[in-house]
């Protein structure tokens, strides 16, 4: 009964206290619900993408198995290698296979409504056997299907939403898929998005258009492209990843030794858990979001513990009264905690305010490739995190304040008035808290700094082409579109494009960027010398047609571009890129050198010329090397797929005039990404511009905090002395010096700081190098540029203080101008009343301001034997 009454008198007198004390309490909550909100924001993002289970069955038994290829940490395998693990092994009860490349598994929606081109995820009969997951009605595909070819389609929720309006009775309808009728058998459910966020549906694998039956699927080449493999496999019972690894590369190395030339040789394998090969990078990046946000968190603590000091220091004859009447010592430390407790409390209700609009802001704004990102939510385990962080921040801050206050001697404090009383232990205890806060600040500003420098040396990097003034496009043709038609569309499309006004060069090429992986393709022979064979080095092969090179602005380095006169009747001929100039002919000169690929025209054995170099281009991403190219012209070769504008004024405004060309040439063509080139390669460092965003304003909010941290430790210690820097004053010290004197003390506390936030993060930003781009973890630019910030934050956080400390006038012990003033008995005074020997009572009148000395007075003893005396007074 005592402890409820007990915890209802504190609690009462804890509101009692926050209203009291308006402007701590405004302080302290606005600080922890920023700490708080925005631990919990990004806490809800990771317990979306990495904590919550995927939505399969027994999600830790399935893996993902790879091909271990050191220049592709997702590389696919070959069909003949699924199957020889399937049939061989003894680590799994079942695997699975599924198409990841964006371009083999693209198609075309037709039907009434407008067709669209939508991400499809091709899958072998067991797929969602394997996977553990089941349509929200309906059925998924079956080997049996997957074996007879079956035409039949499972829907994505989104798909099913968008085109079919939720009816469901879609199950046995039809729907267009690359010109041909699919049957619709299921619908997936709202969360399930695998292999990839964009997936629309699902369809058997021997359905696609680039499946071959026989020998000739097991080939490493098809129509001119790898076909990569992906790998899904459900662990038998007690089996971990580890334990299956040497079953699966075992099995390749049987395989490679009985075939060399198979394209697993050489490469194993490796064996990851599913959930952390879907999330990939993010991961990494995720982790150290919620890593630098929870810094920021101890930051805001360690400046609230500050808070609660000071105002401890202050109320100290207020607990001496308390203590002098009978509380405990326990019933003391109850009160402070309870008064943190109830202010964290507080907080948290703002803070999860704070987080829902902030989960809102990083749903529309994140990545679009970040997976699940939209299932971001504040759920009952969001919640019981902010539970968990806030208790923890009212520990970290309130036990200090706590036991200082359960510490307190009653009898100084009320002989001093409760002004001097804890003064020592604040000022240590402060200073040991601003040193923690800078170290952290550095922590995060070397992060956030190293981030930055890579992202500006990606923006830097050298593309190979100019993105400016260029409007980029992709038409997709109906499938079964005879080549001759293709060919003649995209003559007359360039006619078309070329002749509007502001136009000033038009191409195409198959395939803009290659973001997947590298190609690894080879060539079979080299005229003059022997090729690398090797098919583990990156080699593009591509087609362009047009002004291709002129609207990417790729400088020609050597002889010439292709031209009319290259056609089906000529010699075979190709441009290829300064990479493989010096892959393949180092030291040389390449033009008029012949050479034959694998992937050239299917894998035939005719001969190319090289008549042209051009600059290499990053066509595999910013953050990629660019790797050697080979390009042939679109009419020896193939069509191409997507297209580049060079204009004369603002692309995007040729958006609608370019559309409409594409319509008159072919009614039944399908336009995608019309977007700016500066947009695509915006797109393309879309997470890095996001996380880099965010560390960099977490660090930003941890240097403010930091400041007001230090500025408020100065203050306080400032405040402690202003009689003794009236004495100094007094006794002739300079302003100058007094200044010197308070800044010294503040910088000597960041400065330690600043060392052991640079130790610290020289160790911790390791973690960072999976994120980094042209930098290295211990970038010394980084580095003193974080030193000199935060020199310049703790100069600029004590010159106020120290400015104030100037002004202490000696005789009143009183700031002059807009500063605080206080009244304390300076030296001057003290010497005044020695001589004179009068009573305290007596007033004197300046022109700055009154001295009254206590009704109580006091009477200067006549043989004292300290020379200065001071009184004093209230």
């Amino acid at each position: 009964m005592f402890g409820l009454h007990g915890l209802k008198q504190d609690l009462r007198y804890s509101f009692r206290t926050m209203v009291k004390s308006s402007g701590f309490t405004a302080v302290a909550l606005l600080t922890l619900v920023l700490g708080i909100g925005a631990t919990t924001a990004i806490f809800s993002v990771v317990n979306a993408v990495l904590l919550r289970p995927l939505p399969f069955r027994d999600v830790n038994r399935l893996v993902h198995v790879l091909a271990n290829d050191p220049h592709d940490a997702r590389a696919g395998v070959s069909y003949r290698t699924f199957e020889t693990w399937r049939s061989q092994n003894r680590s799994f009860d079942e695997m699975t296979v599924y198409y990841r490349n964006s371009g083999w598994s693209r198609v075309t929606i037709g039907g009434t409504v407008e067709p669209e081109s939508v991400q499809a995820g091709f899958a072998s009969g067991n797929f969602f056997e394997v996977l553990g997951v089941a349509p929200i009605f309906g059925r998924a595909f079956d080997e049996t299907e997957e074996r007879h070819r079956e035409p039949v389609a499972v829907l994505s929720n989104s798909l099913w939403a968008r085109r079919l309006g939720r009816d469901r009775n879609v199950v046995g309808k039809t729907i267009e898929v690359d010109g041909r009728a699919f049957t619709i058998i299921g619908v997936m459910p709202k969360e399930f998005q695998f292999p990839a966020r964009d997936t629309q549906l699902w369809l058997p694998i021997t359905t696609n258009r680039y499946w071959l039956e026989g020998p000739q699927r097991d080939n490493i080449h098809m129509r001119g492209n790898y076909m990569r493999w992906n790998v899904v496999a459900r662990l038998r019972p007690d089996t971990t990843p580890e334990m299956a690894l040497p079953d699966i590369t075992a099995i390749a190395r049987r395989l490679s030794a009985k075939d060399p030339d198979w394209n697993m040789g050489g490469l194993g394998a490796k064996v990851v858990p599913l959930s952390v090969e879907i999330t990939g990078n993010a991961r990494l990046a995720l982790l150290v979001l919620l890593g630098a946000v929870s810094l920021v968190l101890a930051i805001a603590c360690s400046n609230v513990a500050n808070l609660m000091l000071a105002r401890s220091a202050v109320r100290s004859r207020e607990l001496a009264i308390r203590t002098a009447l009978g509380a405990t010592q326990s019933r003391i430390i109850r009160q402070v905690l309870t008064e943190s407790l109830v202010l964290v409390s507080i907080s948290a209700c703002f803070a999860v305010l704070l987080a829902a609009a902030a989960i809102r802001l990083l749903v529309r704004f994140g990545p679009p490739d970040l997976p699940r990102l939209e299932e971001t939510q504040i759920d009952a385990r969001v919640l019981c995190f902010t539970l968990g962080v806030s208790i923890f921040a009212a520990l970290l801050f309130g036990i200090l304040p706590a036991v200082r206050a359960g510490r307190n001697d009653p009898n100084s404090s009320l002989k001093s008035g409760g002004r001097t009383v804890a003064a020592g232990f604040r000022i240590r205890t402060g200073g040991v808290l601003v040193i923690s806060e800078f170290a952290l600040a550095v922590v995060l500003l070397a992060g956030a700094g190293l981030l930055i420098r890579s992202w500006l040396a990606v923006e830097a990097a050298d593309l190979g082409f100019r993105a400016d003034h260029v409007l980029t496009m992709r038409v997709r043709l109906p499938d079964g579109t005879p080549m001759s038609r293709q060919i003649g569309f995209q003559d007359d499309l360039i006619g078309r494009v070329r002749a509007m006004p502001g136009v000033r060069f038009v191409g195409g090429v198959r395939g803009l960027f290659e973001l997947d992986r590298p190609p690894l393709n080879s060539l079979r022979a080299v005229e003059g010398g022997t090729p690398e064979l090797d098919t583990g080095r990156p080699l593009t092969w591509t087609t362009v047609s047009g002004e291709y090179f002129q609207a990417m602005s790729v400088p020609l380095l050597a002889g010439r571009f292709f031209s009319d006169a290259d056609n089906a009747n000529s010699p075979l001929v190709a441009i290829i890129d300064e990479g493989m100039a010096r892959r393949y002919w180092p030291n040389e000169n390449p033009l008029g050198r012949r050479f034959k690929g694998q992937d050239a025209r299917g894998g035939n054995d005719d001969w190319l010329t090289v008549v042209g170099v051009v600059k290499s281009t990053r066509r595999q991403g910013l953050e990629q090397e660019a790797t050697p190219h080979v390009y042939e012209w679109s009419r020896q070769a193939d069509p191409t797929t997507d297209w580049v504008i060079r204009t004369s004024g603002e692309p995007a405004r040729f958006a609608n005039l370019v559309r409409s060309a594409v319509r008159e040439t072919e009614p039944h063509a399908i336009v995608a990404n019309l977007m700016t080139m500066k947009k695509q390669i915006e797109l393309q460092t879309f997470a890095r511009r996001f996380q880099t965003w965010l560390l960099g304003l977490f660090a930003a909010l941890a240097m403010l905090l930091s400041t007001v941290g230090i500025y408020g430790v100065i203050s306080y210690i400032t405040a402690q002395r202003t009689q003794e820097i009236g004495v100094r004053i007094a006794l002739g010290a300079q302003r100058a010096s007094i200044l010197t004197m308070i800044l010294r003390q503040g910088l000597f506390l960041g400065s330690i700081g600043l060392i052991v936030g640079l130790v610290a993060s020289l160790m911790l930003t390791r973690l960072l190098s999976g994120l980094l781009f042209g930098v290295t973890p211990t970038d010394p630019i980084t580095f003193t540029a974080v030193a000199a910030i935060l020199l310049g934050v703790a100069t600029g956080a004590n010159f106020a203080p120290a400015v104030r400390a100037t002004r202490i006038d000696p005789v009143t012990g009183a700031t002059s101008g807009r500063f605080q003033r206080r009244s304390l008995q300076g030296l001057s005074m003290c010497c005044l009343l020695r001589r004179s020997r009068v009573p305290i009572r007596q007033r004197w009148h300046r022109s700055r301001g009154e001295l009254h000395s206590a009704n109580r007075g006091a009477v200067l003893s006549r043989g004292a034997c300290s020379p200065i005396i001071c009184l004093t007074v209230s």
